[in-house]
């Protein structure tokens, strides 16, 4: 069974390489493993990316190829009814002097060879500050749209308007990160990325996007925000591939490059873009400078395991129940630094008094236990293992160093 599922896997990542690139898949897999690779691109959220690759080549009846074009036309479906809210949404704040960027979304499908296939499930809205998002919750508020009952982060507002898509307005580029330096480098430079942006079309609708090295690195945030907790799925290297795919030239690799290493993170987007080229088809003369230090002989064992982490992870580490985060290495000095990150972020107002520090973590302990006997059916040993074996790749990546 293993054996089996490393060749569905390698086929994905082949046909996935062909998808991205916008060409006939060199090699297809063959008829009754179509199911299995469907399966799994579906628990990734890149089933409909094979659409014009697999498609033309399965029979009308079969019923591989209706699935595939049934979970196709629902992304396009999606994907037109997002493209316009968020016109709608981006233009309505303007009107009322909240200048937004666009986040990923709309803007990043509009690198793929078809656009509309990108599957997306919300709105993703950056903003200068906290009193800009408060504000341009007021705004939407007033036409028809209501905070989500929960809010699970602190660096976003979520909203909900009529069709029940979500709209995200991000006060910060990202939660907060367990490294103060880190946090306090990109709160200083979030003027910079709205001041860098400009307006594109994307599918004949104009939006205004992050110039292409703050994109690329709003990317790399994003995964590294899902890799550090549950993890993050086949969707996001896809992503990273189709973005340097279009070649903006040595100017945007160089900036972008510049901001990784002053954020310490160069380690986590050498390796993303290394298992983007190995298993991708993503170019690497697209992006000389990313792999100008990348040893391939002695970090194959760490791409072996990080496009392993990946595919185990699938949409956002949703696979199982003891993802819940990655350490930064794997002694009891790391548990502690992440427990006590992770109290911050669930108690952010009363955490910024240490003195309330151990009852707080008594709280985080007991909340803990809870979560994972009763709602999560998972033991905290297991919630540790985990944890700590990704520990081992977060290490090897000098995160933060």
């Amino acid at each position: 069974m293993r054996q089996q599922m490393e060749e569905e896997q390698w086929d994905l990542c082949r046909l996935l390489d062909a998808a991205l690139h916008g060409r006939p898949a060199e090699m297809l897999p063959p008829a009754e493993k179509y199911g299995a690779i469907l399966e799994l691109a579906d628990r990734h959220r890149v089933l409909p990316l094979l659409y014009d690759v697999l498609a033309p080549k399965l029979p009308e009846e079969d019923e591989n190829r209706k699935r595939l074009e049934k979970r196709s036309a629902e992304t396009v479906r999606q994907s037109y009814r997002l493209l316009f809210l968020g016109k709608y949404v981006t233009g309505l704040l303007r009107e009322h002097g909240i200048e937004t960027v666009l986040l990923k979304g709309s803007g990043t499908a509009g690198l793929y060879p078809v656009p509309e296939l990108r599957k997306s499930g919300d709105i993703d809205l950056l903003v200068a500050d906290q009193k800009a998002g408060e504000k341009a919750y007021e705004v939407l508020h007033e036409h028809g749209f209501r905070k989500a009952p929960e809010q699970h982060a602190h660096h976003h507002i979520v909203c909900v308007g009529t069709e029940q898509i979500g709209i995200e307005i991000h006060v910060a580029l990202a939660e907060p990160f367990d490294s103060k330096s880190v946090n306090e480098w990109l709160a200083a430079h979030q003027a910079e990325f709205l001041a860098h942006c400009e307006r594109t079309a994307v599918m004949g609708v104009e939006f205004p996007v992050l110039q292409p090295a703050y994109h690329a690195f709003y990317l790399l945030l994003h995964m590294l925000q899902h890799f550090l907790r549950a993890g993050f799925g086949l969707k996001l290297l896809c992503d990273w591939v189709v973005f340097w795919e279009k070649g903006y030239g040595s100017g945007v690799e160089e900036r972008f490059f510049s901001m990784a290493e002053e954020c310490r993170v160069m380690g986590f987007a050498r390796l993303v873009t290394a298992v983007c080229v190995k298993y991708l088809g993503l170019s690497g003369e697209k992006v000389p400078l990313l792999l100008c230090r990348f040893d391939w002989e002695a970090e194959a064992a760490n791409l072996e395991a990080f496009l392993t982490e990946i595919l185990e992870a699938e949409e956002f580490g949703k696979s199982s129940a003891d993802r819940m985060v990655a350490l930064r290495g794997t002694g009891w000095r790391d548990y502690c630094r992440e427990f006590h990150h992770q109290m911050l972020l669930t108690y952010p107002g009363a955490g910024r008094y240490r003195i309330l520090h151990p009852v707080l973590w008594v709280m985080m302990f007991c909340g803990f236990a809870y979560r994972n006997v009763k709602m999560r059916r998972v033991s905290g040993y297991a919630v540790l293992k985990k944890a700590r074996a990704r520990g081992k790749l977060v290490e090897e990546m000098k995160l933060f160093r």
